[in-house]
């Protein structure tokens, strides 16, 4: 009866083993199979939509958009500047060789013609310069009369035309030989023996003395500077942002520490260099007055009329700065939904910054609430 019982039993166990699976395992693998593909549909997403944002209908109100297009964007710039030389009116005028200053005829601050000794420099370099002048000037005449002397031999019937034909090359390598001498005494200047006198190449003023009488001086040592005091301009230090704000003949108005108010000038000229470490690039300015008594080196602060091409100009709540060095603003890509823009940005005047690159005309821009969607993109990035 036992093993009867044993019979009908395990085929029961194997049968129900055997069975479907219950509702709430089924309701398990639908769910994990159906997160699977939605996390593949998620990776699928393009970036752009990624970088899409949209905010509920209720919190809509707190942002207003606008659209965009250039308008005439007027400001002032405020740079330090400093009272410079033109370059045309700064010259410097040092030794050529090697020497000792023998002699001093100006001092600082003494006003000078083109053309003023200056100093009288001793060199034995010179020396010897004009010395070669001597020996290519005798060599290049015996170089002659050997040349004519063949000239004459062939002619005769008794020279050889290679003779005369070596006399030709010897007669130009000495007159090369005399000219390239002449040239060098030139760059001298004047002067006899081993004394060269310094001369002053522009009219100005003596600004500087770099050498005392008897001081050995090395070639190339800049012994003098000179100046003309009434070729005089203002050179502006402008950041890298406000320079494409600036054109030139643009109005300035100068205050110098030397002067009891401003005077007046205009833009001539914008550097194409900049300063790296400064982020900043040179401007130019020409007061219209030029019977102004200034001095070069004086510190002084300019206000530059920045009145440039057509520009699109946001209110500065719709700008932001990220990372201390991206300015980003937010533009509605389609209907509730906006995306971060990086722009370039010009000095802000009175609320108002003018964009420099970034937004072009037609586009609609986050004016006001920009920090609840900057919020939400910084969960998003």
């Amino acid at each position: 009866m036992r093993n009867y019982l044993l019979v009908f039993i395990i085929p029961g166990l194997l049968l129900g083993g055997c069975s479907e699976p219950t509702t709430e395992e089924s309701d398990s693998k639908h769910s994990a199979a159906v997160s699977t593909e939605s996390g593949k549909a998620s990776h699928a997403e393009p970036a752009d939509l990624q970088k899409a944002i949209s905010i509920p209908i209720e919190s809509r109100p707190y942002i207003t958009v606008a659209a965009v297009s250039p308008q005439t964007f007027t400001a002032t710039v405020q740079a330090p500047s400093r009272v410079e030389f033109r370059a045309k009116a700064l010259s410097t005028v040092g030794a050529v060789v090697a020497g000792r200053l023998g002699k001093i005829n100006v001092q600082v601050g003494d006003r000078v013609k083109a053309g003023t000794a200056l100093a009288t420099l001793e060199s034995s370099e010179a020396a010897q310069m004009r010395g070669d002048v001597a020996r290519a000037k005798a060599e290049l005449q015996r170089a002659e009369d050997r040349a004519k002397r063949q000239a004459l031999m062939q002619k005769s019937g008794v020279g050889l035309e290679i003779e005369r034909a070596e006399a030709d090359i010897q007669l130009r390598q000495a007159r090369a030989d005399y000219a390239r001498s002449v040239q060098a005494v030139r760059l001298l200047g004047e002067g006899a023996d081993q004394s060269i006198v310094l001369r002053a190449p522009i009219d100005g003023v003596v600004l500087r003395v770099n050498a005392s009488i008897g001081a050995a001086v090395e070639a190339g040592a800049v012994l003098f500077e000179l100046g003309e005091p009434g070729a005089l301009w203002i050179v502006a230090d402008v950041f890298d942002n406000d320079l494409p704000l600036i054109e030139k003949r643009a109005k300035a108005s100068i205050q110098i520490s030397s002067l009891p108010g401003p005077v007046s000038g205009h833009v001539v000229a914008i550097s194409a260099a900049m300063q790296p470490d400064l982020r900043r690039g040179a401007v130019y300015i020409e007061l219209n007055d030029s019977h102004l008594i200034l001095k070069p080196g004086l510190f002084a602060r300019a206000s530059i009329e920045a009145a440039g091409p057509h520009r699109i100009v946001l209110p500065t709540t719709a700008v932001l700065i990220r990372d201390k060095k991206h300015t980003v603003v937010y533009v509605e890509s389609s209907d509730g939904q906006f995306e971060a823009r990086n722009v370039t940005i010009g000095q802000a005047r009175d609320g108002q910054v003018p964009i420099l690159d970034g937004l072009g005309e037609g586009d609609r821009v986050v004016i006001s609430g920009a920090l609840l969607l900057d919020s939400a993109a910084a969960m998003l990035l």
